[in-house]
């Protein structure tokens, strides 16, 4: 049996996205939400490709590229509305 460290790795940031997303959830201030969201993404696009890395099969980084780029389009799209908002 031998130890796989980008499994490993892909467990600690899957962690540490799975943290960011308590952090948006609970929070009370919208652009801090944005941000946890935008951290929550990209750690969990770091541990997807740790996890692709482990796996060796390409889907799992192409799945991650799907869920992050609706995350970030949709981030991007509630900081425009806040943005417009303001007087």
């Amino acid at each position: 049996m031998t130890i796989d460290i980008w499994f490993i790795a892909a467990i600690c940031l899957f962690v540490l996205a799975c943290c960011a997303v308590l952090r948006a959830l609970f929070v009370h201030s919208l652009p801090d939400r944005l941000l946890a969201a935008n951290v929550a993404a990209t750690l969990g696009c770091a541990g997807a490709l740790s996890l692709t890395v482990s796996v060796g099969d390409l889907i799992v980084a192409v799945l991650a590229l799907i869920v992050a780029c609706i995350v970030f389009a949709t981030t991007i799209r509630v900081a425009e509305g806040m943005a417009g908002d303001a007087p």
